[in-house]
Formats: C-alpha cells, sequence, structure tokens
C-alpha cells in the first residue's frame, strides 16, 4: 500500500466512510509521519477525486470516491497477506520434506529417489512463483 491510500484509508477511517465529516489533514499527517509531504499528500489525494477541501486550510472531506477507493484497497490487502503467508508457509513445508529426501538420497541413491527430488524441486520452483505474486 502506498502513501496515499494509507492516508485514504485513515481517512477513511476516521470519517467513518462519511462524506460530511471534517479531518484535520494536519493532524492525520502528524501521527503517520507524513507531515513533510502535507502539500503533495493533499494535492495527489484531490487530483484523484478521493477528497475535497473545507473553508478551512488542510481540513477536508472524503468523496464518494475516495470511500470507494479505501474499501478497494483495504478488501484488497488481508487477501494478499493471507495468501502471501499460507504459501510461504507450503514452500517452507515443501523445502523441509526436499531436505529429508535429500538425506535420503544421500544415504543410498538411486533413480527412483533422484525423480522424486526433481519433481518436489519443480513444485518450489512453482510455489516461489505464486509467492513472488503476491509480492
Amino acid at each position: 500500500m502506498n502513501v496515499y491510500h494509507k492516508v485514504l484509508t485513515k481517512i477513511f477511517e476516521i470519517s467513518d466512510g462519511k462524506d460530511t465529516v471534517d479531518v484535520d489533514l494536519v493532524d492525520l499527517l502528524k501521527k503517520e509521519g507524513f507531515y513533510s509531504n502535507i502539500d503533495n499528500i493533499s494535492k495527489q489525494l484531490k487530483d484523484d477525486g478521493w477528497i475535497t477541501e473545507t473553508a478551512r486550510k488542510h481540513t477536508i472531506r472524503i468523496t464518494h470516491w475516495g470511500v470507494a477507493e479505501s474499501k478497494r484497497v483495504l478488501s484488497d490487502s488481508p487477501d494478499k497477506v493471507n495468501e502471501l503467508d499460507k504459501n510461504a508457509n507450503r514452500m517452507l513445508g515443501e523445502v523441509r520434506e526436499l531436505i529429508i529426501m535429500m538425506e535420503e538420497f544421500a544415504a543410498g541413491p538411486e533413480s527412483k529417489k533422484l525423480d522424486n527430488i526433481d519433481k518436489r524441486l519443480s513444485d518450489i520452483r512453482e510455489r516461489s512463483k505464486t509467492v513472488r505474486s503476491h509480492l
């Protein structure tokens, strides 16, 4: 999640997704540690149509487009993280199994054991591609 999405989702949380709630951007960005870029962040969020300004400087409101984008970002994040964790753990298990297979092969080399090792290596490569797709 980039900085703009992170700030947008915080605005969404503060306003409970309501476009009638004023949000103090100065306070928010100080808490998040992005205050030094307040002008750039504010401009980008406005240019994307995710926020509107109010009469007071750096007091903003989320727009319906901002609400929709926040919901999209928030719904994607947990799924990606869960899939990444799940596949990374599966890959770890496959690698551990490969180590055991290698130890058995080293103790008594056979063609069938080497075929199983090759298959496991192929499985690990495929799992690695899946993990990479979630990064």
